[in-house]
């Protein structure tokens, strides 16, 4: 029994583990005589009460599985996800001796593989493996996105900061912006600027729109990053500006 409790133990700390079950542990047939043994004789010593059973066995069973909490088979959650992903799905079994081998591929990259001697199990511990790895992965993802929206809002917020340096630096007339359009309802805005720049050597610059956005500083922003992409493509402005 102590055995089985450390395997138990062992497999909880998994991850994943959540996902269906616990693995392919069996308790040992002595525990289920114990178990067999108390409750007959709790019915026999409260006069055959099957209420009275129920009350001390509940705490034991608990918590409760019910059709609500019934967690979904692994397989099938792998299966879901990757539809609902457009990812391709494919397990590759093979058997060596009694040990059967099971790997799980997602988009053809290997993501899960379990082992056990009977092959259904060892599906369903690849699947619940490859779906924690997926689970990670995604949550990698997600925070690695955040960090670069992060740097792309901080990028956006001194583009107009940007052009005005470079139009101090050549001495150029600061950037002219102008309201091209104002669309939406009052409280959902949308304006759309276009911005140009008088670079004296060469004249004024192409009058760069940009996208529509919720606020006019958002939109002069876009408009003077069409204008920075524009003035890269000078070979005089290619080279750093001076701190």
């Amino acid at each position: 029994i102590k055995d089985f409790v450390k395997d138990i133990q062992s497999e909880l700390d998994k991850p994943g583990i959540n996902s269906f079950g616990i693995g392919d542990f069996k308790a040992p047939k002595v525990l289920g005589d114990i178990l067999e043994s108390i409750a007959g004789a709790i019915f026999l010593d409260t006069g055959l009460a099957a209420d009275e059973v129920w009350k001390v066995f509940e705490r034991l069973l608990e918590p409760m599985v019910t059709p609500d909490t019934l967690p979904v088979h692994p397989v099938r959650e792998l299966q879901e996800r990757c539809q609902q992903q457009a990812e391709g799905l494919e397990y590759r079994a093979s058997r060596e001796g009694s040990i059967a081998t099971v790997e799980v591929f997602v988009d053809g990259v290997q993501i899960g593989c379990a082992q056990n001697t009977q092959k259904k199990m060892a599906q369903k511990l690849a699947a619940r493996n490859a779906l924690a790895a997926l689970k990670e992965r995604d949550s990698l993802e997600e925070e690695s996105n955040k960090v670069t929206k992060m740097e792309n809002d901080k990028a956006n917020a001194f583009t107009r900061q940007t052009l005005n340096d470079i139009c101090l630096q050549r001495q150029w007339p600061m950037p002219q912006y102008r309201l091209l359009s104002e669309s939406g309802p009052a409280h959902a805005k949308r304006f759309t600027y276009t911005v140009r720049v008088n670079t004296r050597e060469r004249g004024w610059t192409d009058e760069c729109e940009g996208q529509a956005m919720p606020s006019m500083k958002k939109a002069k922003d876009s408009a003077a990053l069409v204008l920075l992409e524009v003035l890269k493509q000078w070979d005089d402005i290619k080279a750093p500006l001076k701190p």
